[in-house]
């Protein structure tokens, strides 16, 4: 069971039932309940408990994480990403995390830069057609086939360029399927759930096609490509390689690519929505673009300089972390701080709610990128601030994703204004990755010739939502 379903099902006995917003619900429980707080589920025999203090965070994310595992209730990701860096277990992941973790170091990355840069710059300038018609664009969709671009390429190598537009057509429709589809165990046995089931299964075979054909293909292009792949196949044979480990190797691709690619496209989105939010936060970003970029293709010694823009996002991730909560199942009797941790509980971990309580972080609804200073940010546990999880087990590509979105920004910085249009609901898809539940319809207008004259300065701004629920 997902830590969604957990809230929507939680009964009387201290909580609300059937709450409009599950974050919303677990954001109540923290506020009343206190950093550990047990879930009532009613006739439920399982165990639930949501943990939103930071010092027990670090408990379970990093003293005692090799006494859980994941929850069960991923079992739908299961079924698309397989048995890859995010799900697998014990020694297969300690195996998979040697030996891609020195390619996610940001001097690695930074090598990177060149091509990821160009190819941004290549489908943002395909753009130019929006900027020319009164028509509104889907930005989550246009930020979907970004990311899925680069994270294709960075992933898999030039080898995805001629199967991109599949694979996105692919993924969307499973992307839809389970939005769509029913997670709670007395729904997954009706008709409606059979036939998900059924085209779930579809859609996966049909993405797997496209995954093992570029294996096939991959020794002879392999020595000059730029994809992680290469290194997986790097100790030894390639044909032999993937021959004998065809599902293993798809499993890691598979997680890789979707893990990269939505998490980044959604929190883009939700820093897009920000920067329309706040004008001037949008006009700091422009200058710092025009001081430190001006027309020039950025290089890690630039990005680097574009110390606002890296505040707008991590403030960004902190009120819309892309995932906003996951959950560890015990697998042993234990303590986390004074609390008793039973075997199968389960604990839910919320970055939402942690990255919204008073007792952490000043004005918490606020929207104040200048939060991330050196200054204001000593002092502040490390836990109480975790987008991209914490510990072992954290999100091996943050690096990635914060380069990546800077890189974005930037680039569409020197080229367009992106403003919503007005009046559309931006409430979240609650699910494993927190989308705008309806999209993103933004008007694309041509940016006017940048200053040169224009002096960026760091004048601390900050913008206060009046109530939390305006803050989503």
């Amino acid at each position: 069971m997902s830590e969604q379903e957990v809230a929507r099902k939680a009964k009387p006995g201290g909580h609300p039932q059937d709450p409009p917003n599950p974050l919303r619900f677990l954001e109540k429980i923290a506020r009343n309940h206190g950093g550990f707080a047990p879930i009532n589920m009613g006739m439920s025999a399982a165990a639930f408990c949501l943990v939103s203090d930071p010092a027990l965070i670090k408990e379970v994310l990093v003293e005692h994480y090799q006494k859980y595992k994941h929850s069960t209730g991923y079992q739908q990701i299961r079924a698309v990403i397989g048995e890859g860096l995010l799900l697998s277990e014990g020694a297969t992941w300690k195996q998979q995390r040697t030996l891609a973790q020195p390619h996610f170091s940001p001097s690695t990355l930074n090598g990177q830069l060149d091509w990821m840069s160009k190819l941004v710059a290549d489908c943002l300038d395909a753009w130019q057609p929006y900027a020319e018609t009164p028509a509104p664009v889907d930005l989550s969709h246009q930020f979907n086939l970004l990311t899925q671009r680069l994270a294709g390429v960075w992933v898999m190598g030039r080898g995805f360029q001629k199967r991109a537009e599949t694979m996105a057509e692919i993924y969307g429709h499973i992307q839809k399927i389970l939005f769509a589809r029913d997670t709670s165990a007395e729904q997954s046995a009706n008709a409606q759930g059979m036939e998900e089931a059924i085209n779930l299964e579809q859609a996966v075979a049909r993405l797997d096609q496209c995954v093992y054909e570029l294996l096939d293909e991959y020794p002879e292009i392999m020595h000059d490509d730029v994809g992680f792949l290469k290194h997986l196949l790097a100790d030894g044979d390639p044909e032999t390689l993937i021959r004998e480990n065809r599902r293993s190797l798809r499993d890691q691709i598979m997680t890789l690519f979707f893990t990269a690619a939505d998490t980044t496209a959604a929190s883009l989105c939700w820093t897009t929505y920000v920067l329309d939010k706040y004008s001037e936060v949008k006009q700091r970003i422009h200058e710092e673009v025009n001081a430190v970029l001006g027309k020039q293709n950025p290089t890690p010694e630039l990005l680097k300089r574009m110390e606002y823009t890296e505040k707008v996002i991590k403030e960004s991730l902190r009120l819309y972390p892309p995932v906003p909560s996951f959950s560890r199942i015990a697998l042993e009797d234990h303590l986390i701080g004074s609390h008793p941790v039973s075997r199968n509980m389960t604990l839910i971990i919320s970055p939402y709610v942690t990255h919204r309580l008073a007792q952490h972080w000043d004005n918490p609804y606020e929207f104040d990128p200048d939060r991330f200073g050196k200054e204001r940010s000593d002092g502040r546990s490390p836990f109480a601030y975790i987008p991209f999880a914490a510990g072992p087990r954290s999100c091996i590509g943050s690096n990635l994703a914060l380069m990546v979105s800077k890189l974005v920004i930037a680039l569409i910085m020197q080229r367009y204004d992106l403003t919503l249009v007005p009046g559309q609901s931006m409430e979240p898809q609650i699910s494993t990755v927190m989308w705008p539940k309806y999209g993103m319809n933004v008007n694309v207008n041509r940016l006017a010739r940048l200053n040169p004259d224009s002096a960026f300065t760091s004048n601390e701004v900050s913008m206060s939502d009046k109530t939390p629920s305006s803050a989503l």
